[in-house]
């Protein structure tokens, strides 16, 4: 008898284990399906967004080139406006040294000119 209730026993668990195994296998197959469909529903997804991330690569790479181009000519401007800039100095200094002189010159004679013109106004009135 107790071998009997031994043997129902097991086999009432071997019967409870195989229906846990079997709900437990279903509801693996349920998650295989789900997990195909988003699978599924991933690569329909990936497929544009891949190509939009394409585009907004290139033209992100575009605007770099026209920045790193726009950046060479504001170089180039900087450049010759420093060049400018150093040819202004370099004139400005020559004509102080060709014409500093000419006027300091022009300058006494126009001096020296009202001196006798003032000198010879006095000795004119005198007379």
């Amino acid at each position: 008898m107790i071998l009997e209730i031994s043997v129902a026993v097991i086999a009432f668990f071997v019967v409870v284990f195989v229906i846990g195994l079997l709900i437990a296998l279903v509801q693996i197959r349920r998650t295989a399906r789900e997990a195909e469909k988003l699978m599924e529903t991933t690569r329909q997804q990936i497929v544009p967004i891949s190509h939009d991330l394409t585009i907004i690569v290139n033209d992100f790479k575009r605007i770099v080139q026209s920045i790193q181009n726009q950046m060479g000519i504001v170089e180039q401007g900087v450049g010759d406006i420093k060049e400018t800039v150093t040819r202004i100095t370099e004139f400005e200094k020559v004509l102080q040294e060709k014409l500093q002189q000419p006027i300091i010159e022009f300058a006494t004679l126009i001096s020296a000119i009202s001196k006798a013109l003032r000198a010879f106004i006095e000795i004119w009135r005198k007379k």
